[in-house]
């Protein structure tokens, strides 16, 4: 919640500057709630993109769903009903918190569990979106500091998150990917430093299991 509260204010100030109203930008937050894709939705109403081309894009962002659903499956209620509702709540940050603890919860608590986390997480994302898109401009011309640390926010979040996940003896693939994500970053490829240093950490990983 601490992580999401500082990027949700910055998709408010975007959303405004982008030219929608504030209660346009909160219900971005509410209805869609998938950071990236808010983003990447403000700067497809910029460029006057086809919204047919808008949802196709988002759409395709949002595809790694498809395998953290599988992942948490196991561990959640078997009921539809919950599970789908369960499903809107999912992130990026709240499978990675869940997948790391959800197994030593009881398994009778998962359902609330996982229920308290995702709105925990989506309650805080809305409230930083309202903030932003009404008082936003003003916290930046109080405090010019804050839109520098707002832009830190997100990269720190994610480390916070590697940092959680990172035990078990994956340091050695966790910084096999660092390295290779940050030579190429380095050289300018910041897309291709991302894949990168995903398929340099599996592989890294994959190695030292076979060892």
């Amino acid at each position: 919640m601490i992580g999401y509260f500082p990027v949700a204010v910055t998709f408010g100030i975007a959303g405004t500057a982008a030219g929608l109203t504030g209660p346009q930008v909160i219900l971005v937050s509410a209805l869609i709630y998938a950071g990236a894709s808010q983003f990447l939705l403000l700067a497809s109403i910029k460029a006057g993109t086809p919204w047919i081309w808008v949802v196709a894009l988002c759409s395709l962002l949002n595809v790694r769903h498809l395998l953290y659903g599988p992942l948490l499956a196991r561990l959640l209620p078997p009921a539809l009903r919950e599970r789908l509702r369960l499903a809107f709540l999912l992130t990026d940050e709240v499978f990675a918190t869940a997948f790391n603890r959800l197994e030593s919860v009881a398994p009778a608590r998962r359902g609330r569990w996982m229920a308290a986390l995702g709105l925990g997480a989506w309650l805080t994302w809305i409230a930083g979106t309202a903030v932003g898109a009404h008082a936003g401009d003003g916290l930046e011309r109080h405090f010019p500091m804050l839109a520098q640390v707002m832009r830190f926010a997100l990269p720190a979040l994610f480390t916070a998150l590697v940092c959680q996940s990172a035990r078990g003896g994956l340091g050695l693939s966790v910084a096999a990917a660092l390295a290779g994500a940050g030579a190429l970053a380095a050289l300018g490829h910041t897309s291709l430093a991302i894949l990168a240093g995903a398929v340099i950490g599996c592989l890294a990983f994959r190695l030292r299991r076979r060892a």
